[in-house]
């Protein structure tokens, strides 16, 4: 059974107005902090942006047919059961949010805070962390990007086929993921890449770039799942 067309007209054109939303906030934080002179700081919030994507990929979960029956999407307990994982994710991933802000802001801009002190950190050693900083958020975006597919998509996944609750979802997940960590690896990189080298250098690549390689990731991830829970 194909999915509907409806459905994916809802689905891509949700995922292209959440991809102008990301871009819009990401402009006014560069501007933000180009007004403070803290530029050299986009490249952080860059890799937090991609902590959006187990939100945004409620909008294409319509366009993976999970159910091992029919394929056919079971819509009522399934959504709720997406709605209720993506929320415990998003708070865990505000979290992670909040505490890389600040430690990145006691770092570069309030050497006089608890975090700056503890790590001896001074106006003078600080200009020399930049290509630090820099290769550090890189690695942060990969991060990120595997921990949104990880614990953000993955048990969405998972429940539609067999709800196993919020902890036997997640467990399922980081046993399937650790089953094929390469392939996990692959695309949280086009994820990353996606996200940060546009939103870097190419700024209104990212409205592109970003929406065509989350799709393409985030159904081929579902396919993939489907045929490996069909076979087992």
């Amino acid at each position: 059974m194909k999915v509907s067309l409806k459905r994916q007209v809802f689905s891509y054109s949700g995922l292209w107005l959440a991809t102008g939303v990301i871009f819009a906030i990401a402009e006014y934080i560069r501007v933000l902090l180009a007004s403070y002179e803290m530029n050299s700081m986009f490249v952080s919030f860059c890799a937090g942006f991609i902590l959006f994507i187990p939100l945004v990929s409620l909008l294409l979960h319509p366009v993976i047919l999970v159910a091992p029956e029919n394929r056919v999407l079971r819509t009522k307990s399934s959504l709720l059961a997406n709605i209720g994982i993506v929320f415990v994710v998003q708070v865990l991933f505000f979290l992670i949010w909040i505490t890389d802000a600040i430690a990145m802001y006691s770092i570069y801009v309030d050497q006089t805070s608890f975090l700056a002190k503890a790590f001896n950190i001074t106006s003078e050693n600080t200009a020399n962390l930049s290509t630090e900083f820099f290769v550090f958020n890189l690695f942060l975006a990969w991060f990120f990007a595997l921990l949104s597919l990880v614990i953000g998509l993955l048990p969405c996944l998972i429940a539609r086929l067999k709800n196993q609750g919020v902890v036997g979802n997640f467990m399922a997940s980081f046993s399937y993921a650790k089953q094929y960590k390469k392939r996990f690896s692959g695309y949280s990189l086009l994820i990353a890449a996606s996200v940060i080298l546009p939103l870097l250098y190419v700024k209104w690549l990212f409205i592109f770039s970003f929406p065509v390689v989350l799709a393409l990731v985030i159904v081929q991830l579902g396919k993939q799942y489907l045929q490996t829970a069909l076979m087992s």
